[in-house]
């Protein structure tokens, strides 16, 4: 297969699904699912040990186990199964198809046991980063949204209104940022989604190459404010400064761009190409 790193499937390329997964709240991917159920067997098996005749619980997952049954699922102590099997069964049930609000209390609570292991609580949290999730575990205590309804519905408005007017550039470029950021290419994300930018804008104003120049004409022309001309300049000023976002790497540099930087990028991109379209005839 030639190129995988540039290659985007079918889905991207036709925009059926555009968003990226740290843009879609209230949503749980397979993915996540699938990783936080292998983190907490992994940790089950730690936490117990077998003789001949059975499984049983060590003393620190004991008491987790037993905090769970009386704290999460809220019943009484003398009803708890000690039976590690049918215990670990319950908890499947919980991380593959409870709604998100009571699967992410049971990984808060997890991760705020002082009898869970430090692996467990590491794991978890680059289980949400390998899921590419909207939502990240901060300081082994909460789940906190790292992307925004508002940057979402930016997203989706941009596409929708750059294919009602044809606008084939920047839809394109908006959806490679979309799949920049759903790759961890922080770099790429904020490259397509000024380039998605750049392409509106050298539309309004035939003649010009680059945002720049572009963004100049629409503003004497009365199609821009001043203040936003100002700000997306700046924009631009910054991703091409910034080594590795609009120019190839020097030697063994990076881009020093994290998820944030990307994020803010695609939101505010995607409303500017919006306004854009809305100014085009």
């Amino acid at each position: 297969m030639s190129d995988s790193e540039s290659y985007l499937p079918f889905s991207q390329r036709a925009g059926l699904e555009p968003i990226p997964p740290q843009l879609k709240l209230g949503d749980v991917s397979p993915q996540l699912r699938r990783l936080i159920h292998y983190c907490v067997a992994l940790e089950i098996d730690r936490g117990t040990s077998s003789s001949y005749e059975s499984v049983y619980f060590k003393q620190n997952w004991k008491r987790v186990a037993t905090d769970l049954h009386v704290f999460y699922f809220g019943q009484l102590i003398d009803s708890f199964d000690y039976n590690v099997r049918r215990f670990h069964q319950h908890l499947n049930e919980i991380i593959l198809r409870a709604s998100i609000g009571k699967l992410f209390d049971l990984i808060e609570f997890l991760v705020r046991h002082s009898g869970c292991s430090a692996q467990l609580k590491g794991e978890l949290a680059a289980a949400f980063i390998e899921a590419r999730a909207a939502y990240r575990i901060f300081d082994n205590q909460y789940i906190v949204a790292i992307g925004t309804e508002e940057q979402a519905a930016a997203f989706e408005r941009a596409i929708a209104d750059a294919e009602a007017k044809n606008a084939t550039a920047a839809r394109k470029q908006l959806i490679a940022a979309g799949a920049a950021l759903r790759n961890s290419d922080w770099a790429g994300c904020v490259r397509e989604s000024i380039h998605a930018v750049e392409a509106m804008a050298v539309r309004l104003a035939p003649g010009t190459t680059t945002l720049g120049a572009a963004l100049r004409v629409l503003e004497q022309e009365g199609h821009l404010h001043g203040g936003l001309k100002s700000a997306f300049s700046s924009l631009y000023g910054y991703s091409s400064d910034e080594e590795g976002i609009r120019h190839a790497l020097v030697f063994s540099d990076e881009a020093q761009v994290d998820e944030a930087d990307g994020l803010f990028m695609l939101g505010a991109c995607a409303s500017f190409v919006s306004y854009l379209l809305a100014r085009s005839k």
